[in-house]
């Protein structure tokens, strides 16, 4: 059969190829195919080269200002967190990772040992870096509110030699954020040490700019760029009231933010971020090669499940080669039990090594900005730094990050902002795949070292009363997952009243039993055809269940759904459920004894608790 030849030199008319989609959307506008991010920056299905002629020309070069194309050479540091209790099984943790391919350490420090590595005194830090060739391996810190405290330990440690890439990681800013609450001297505190490490370990920074609170609150991609640039301003103000010069003060700060499993709109993040901020040190009189900012990307925490955790699998390796893709300096990739608890050996492996593909098999780490260029991209980071900026402009009048946070503001607007997520999750308009989408029940939850699981419902976003001003991660999995560990414990069962044959009814059937395998909740024989309403009512008889699901068409229900949900309630069916919007037949069915309707969008939490009431479930 011959083919039509290829023409290459003809241009694509766009008038063609939007009567085609239209034509494909059986007349729908294609404005239908347009999706947004969490700001509402509008995601097109086609961009041209003139959505970028402005952001191509700013972008510049990989390696110079302002940076969106990136700023490091070679390879990112593949920088594992280390939050083991005992110093004794963090050192071995330690070892085994360098062994296996990680360059950098970073120490998640909590005296308790509560969240973190009891580390209380310089000879815990030795045991926990024992045999650590710390110039080859820097040492980063994660102390929240003790943070000058640790980095004072580490500072005596390192006995003035710190590798490239050392990071006390001092941040007092996102320890506001964290815990509501900042010392009077805290951030000028910060910046006084900064000016000692500068003068006596010029290759590590001392401050760090950490974003990530906003984002596990349920915060938007630009109002982490905007906490970030507001909290770097502060610091650089604070920098220079300890007498460090301003290229000097952009050299002691780092950036660490969240990423997600959203590839491009994450890896944009991360190129915004480098441009907003080369653009506030060039206001601020930085030189243009002291203009880069350092970030630190960790794989989100708000991403993962405890149900299914072998899908966070791929969640991370998402996030991950987003960061690689945006130019992150270093990278933490977190096990997939980290919402269960502490990692094993094996989850420890499998986190690291996700790097390690990337950087060994993928050879992410020989091209600079691979992404650059890509129209999407290009429009998305500028469209995600403008945003920011707007947004950092408007906390800097208010009064700066400091007192924005101090006066509830910045909680209110993540807040928001989380609302609106949690809704699109819980009408699942956005989905969760092993939780909100495809849940197996009955499966073996992976084991951990320890176990961090909270009661049911503990996590699922709720501000802790006891610190008003803190930004409370969250976990957008998390009301489901309380849902469904509630009805596990009693492994309730729904018997469905299928209509017609296994071709029509098995859509709403499918979608009921997903929707109930959400919720805990498992179904019998929704897969059976039934030949009369006679054998419906035995097979349900047999099944022992208090509630049946009626599945059918439209066709099915016009003809049928009220005398089947007569029939069963006469049969004792004590709560009936119809798959499918009821439309002008409600008041019918209703009378008929149908009790709930479970349709697509739906707000799915709420449906399921209806449910688990109707079947016992405490």
């Amino acid at each position: 059969m011959a083919e039509a030849p290829l023409q290459l030199g003809e241009t694509a008319d766009e008038a063609d190829w939007r009567k085609l989609v239209e034509k494909g959307l059986k007349g729908a506008p294609m404005e239908k195919l347009v999706g947004k991010t969490a700001d509402g920056i509008e995601l097109k299905p086609l961009y041209r080269e003139a959505d970028i002629a402005t952001a191509r020309d700013e972008a510049g070069f990989a390696g110079v200002a302002p940076f969106v194309r990136g700023a490091r050479q070679g390879a990112w540091a593949i920088r594992q967190c280390f939050e083991h209790p005992s110093p004794d099984q963090t050192n071995r943790d330690i070892l085994a990772d360098l062994r296996g391919g990680v360059s950098a350490i970073e120490l998640k420090i909590d005296p308790s040992g509560a969240d973190g590595v009891a580390i209380q005194s310089n000879a815990d830090l030795d045991l926990a870096l024992a045999d650590v060739i710390l110039e080859a391996a820097p040492v980063s810190l994660d102390a929240g509110a003790r943070g000058l405290w640790a980095a004072e330990l580490l500072e005596a440690k390192l006995k003035g030699v710190a590798a490239p890439g050392t990071a006390f990681n001092i941040d007092p800013i996102g320890a506001l954020m964290r815990t509501g609450t900042l010392g009077a001297d805290d951030i000028a505190n910060a910046a006084q040490f900064a000016a000692r490490i500068h003068a006596t370990l010029p290759a590590a920074t001392a401050l760090r700019v950490d974003a990530r609170a906003v984002h596990e609150a349920g915060g938007t991609e630009a109002q982490e760029i905007a906490a970030a640039l507001s909290s770097g301003i502060a610091y650089l103000r604070a920098l220079g009231a300890a007498d460090v010069s301003i290229d000097n003060a952009s050299r002691t700060l780092g950036f660490t933010l969240s990423v997600g499993p959203d590839v491009l709109i994450e890896a944009s993040k991360v190129r915004a971020l480098r441009l907003c901020w080369a653009r506030v040190l060039e206001a601020s009189g930085v030189k243009p090669e002291n203009r880069a900012a350092r970030i630190h990307a960790v794989t989100s925490k708000r991403m993962m499940t405890r149900h299914d955790a072998q899908t966070n699998i791929l969640r991370v390796t998402t996030a991950a080669f987003a960061a690689t893709i945006g130019g992150a300096d270093a990278i933490t990739t977190l096990p997939f039990t980290d919402a269960l608890g502490l990692p094993t050996p094996f989850a420890r492996r499998v986190a690291r090594n996700t790097q390690l593909v990337l950087m060994e098999e993928s050879h992410l780490n020989h091209v600079a900005d691979p992404a650059g260029g890509a129209w999407f991209v290009e429009k998305l980071t500028r469209d995600l730094a403008e945003l920011a900026w707007d947004k950092m402009q408007k906390i800097e009048a208010s009064g700066g990050i400091v007192a924005v946070t101090q006066a509830g503001e910045t909680q209110r607007h993540v807040a928001e902002a989380r609302a609106k997520r949690q809704a699109a999750f819980a009408r699942r308009k956005e989905t969760i795949t092993g939780v909100t989408d495809f849940p197996l029940l009955g499966q073996k939850t992976p084991e951990t070292l320890t176990d961090r699981r909270l009661p049911a419902g503990s996590d699922v976003g709720r501000q802790d009363a006891g610190d008003p001003l803190a930004l409370t991660p969250i976990r957008w999995a998390a009301p489901f997952e309380a849902l469904r560990d509630k009805a596990e414990r009693k492994s309730p069962r729904v018997f469905f009243a299928n209509l017609g044959a296994l071709a029509d009814f098995t859509p709403r059937a499918q979608f009921a039993l997903n929707l109930l395998a959400v919720g805990g909740v498992a179904s019998i024989e929704p897969e059976a055809a039934y030949a009369s309403l006679d054998a419906i009512i035995a097979a349900f008889k047999a099944s022992a269940s208090p509630v049946a699901i009626i599945a059918g068409t439209d066709a099915a229900y016009a003809d049928h759904a009220v005398s089947t949900a007569r029939a069963l309630k006469s049969a004792g069916v004590s709560w009936i459920v119809l798959a499918g919007k009821p439309g002008e037949r409600e008041a019918a069915l209703s009378e008929a004894g149908v009790d709930q309707f479970i349709f697509v969008g739906v707000d799915v939490p709420k449906e399921l608790e209806t449910l688990h009431a109707a079947l016992g479930v405490a």
